[in-house]
């Protein structure tokens, strides 16, 4: 959820800043953590199963976990933001996003220590959309957020391009994207389509992000491609 007012109390705050931005002033208790450069090939079940237990070490090394609820706050609605977010709730966290609004509270300059728990994490599989359920549902409807020249150049058969820019916080209905419809998002890396994912699940659109995107989607021998 994409917070518009305050966060809930006594959430884990994570800030997904650069280093720098962290050190120059943070909320207090926040630990900055950055998970928009994730990459990893997801097909197979034991690659998922992989994934899970990387993300439940990831939330016993912060402490996160079921019993607490998650707020990741940027400098606005930044892919380091959405995927990083993202990356959280795929875990199983209830998480939220806090683009604007603290900015004023970011005083504190030491860091936060974790307090670290037991690894913790239960895979939400309605968030995320594998190659090959892609595949197996030629009539799911595949938004590809990248930019048109991007998508001139290669793309995944049936995708439609609505590039990022398009989506806002209450157009879903003018995409044509409706409330409980299921959508499929990918971009390049899976980043700018968690973006897409954030907005759209913020307006009751069923969207599912393809982690992997165009990067694992061309490096996959058995997966066809479209090409100007």
């Amino acid at each position: 959820m994409i917070l518009t007012g305050e966060p809930p109390a006594h959430a884990l705050l994570i800030d997904s800043r650069s280093p720098a931005e962290y050190a120059q002033g943070h909320l207090e208790g926040a630990l900055n953590i950055d998970l928009s450069g994730f990459r990893a090939r997801l097909r197979s079940e034991e690659e998922l199963e992989q994934l899970e237990q990387a993300l439940a070490d990831l939330n016993g090394r912060i402490g996160a976990g079921s019993h607490c609820p998650v707020v990741v706050y940027d400098t606005g609605l930044n892919t380091r933001l959405t995927k990083t977010a993202f990356m959280l709730a795929l875990g199983g966290l209830e998480v939220y996003l806090w683009p604007q609004g603290w900015e004023s509270r970011a005083t504190q300059q030491t860091p936060a220590q974790p307090k670290a728990g037991e690894p913790w994490a239960k895979l939400n599989r309605q968030m995320l959309l594998t190659a090959d359920e892609i595949l197996a549902a030629s009539n799911r409807l595949l938004l590809d957020v990248r930019e048109p020249h991007e998508f001139a150049i290669t793309r995944i058969p049936g995708a439609k391009n609505i590039p990022l820019g398009a989506f806002g916080p209450d157009n879903a209905g003018a995409l044509g994207l409706q409330a409980g419809q299921e959508v499929g998002v990918h971009c390049r890396s899976g980043a700018r389509s968690a973006t897409a994912f954030w907005l759209l699940r913020q307006q009751g659109v069923q969207a599912r992000n393809y982690l992997g995107s165009m990067l694992e989607w061309e490096a996959e021998a058995d997966l066809p491609v479209e090409r100007s």
